[in-house]
């Protein structure tokens, strides 16, 4: 693995863990609760986690489906959303996706980071335009998210989310 990635996929696997363990003791009825109609709930933020950790994987080059792409697919706000998959089956597939991540990570070369990549054009807020930069931006969104989901368990009275496996 190229040097530029072995912090990156460390923080990919750590942000792999922290999402779970925001989760932990939530219940798929709480997970919907939003604290008043400008917040979004934990759900639609993990849904909105998993259309990003997706689109990181077309960003490196790789072909993974979303299975939640219909629910997101059409919508612009949480409003239009309806319908939600178990909690249950946004922790499989973000381990499924986390997996596929792992392996995508390993068929990057130096050559590839270096560049801007080819799958997709983005223009991130960000002065590193390389594939590296642009893994680096996309897991600090993660970061971001996660930091949203830690608060939303004190929101419902959940004790802080654990650092721990």
């Amino acid at each position: 693995m190229d040097s530029r990635l072995i912090p990156l996929h460390a923080m990919l696997r750590l942000h792999t863990r922290l999402f779970l363990n925001c989760f932990d003791e939530v219940s798929d009825e709480t997970a919907r609760l939003r604290p008043n109609e400008d917040t979004s709930s934990m759900a639609f933020i993990a849904l909105h986690m998993h259309d990003a950790r997706h689109f990181l994987a077309k960003f490196i080059g790789m072909e993974e489906s979303n299975p939640f792409e219909q629910i997101t697919a059409s919508t612009q706000s949480i409003d239009e959303i309806e319908i939600y998959p178990s909690l249950a089956e946004m922790r499989t597939a973000w381990l499924e996706v986390t997996a596929a991540l792992d392996h995508g990570f390993h068929g990057l070369n130096s050559d590839s980071l270096s560049q801007p990549p080819a799958a997709v054009e983005v223009d991130f807020p960000f002065e590193d335009s390389s594939m590296a930069g642009g893994i680096g931006f996309l897991l600090h969104h993660e970061a971001y998210h996660i930091g949203q989901l830690a608060l939303l368990r004190k929101f419902h009275r959940l004790p802080a989310m654990s650092l721990q496996v």
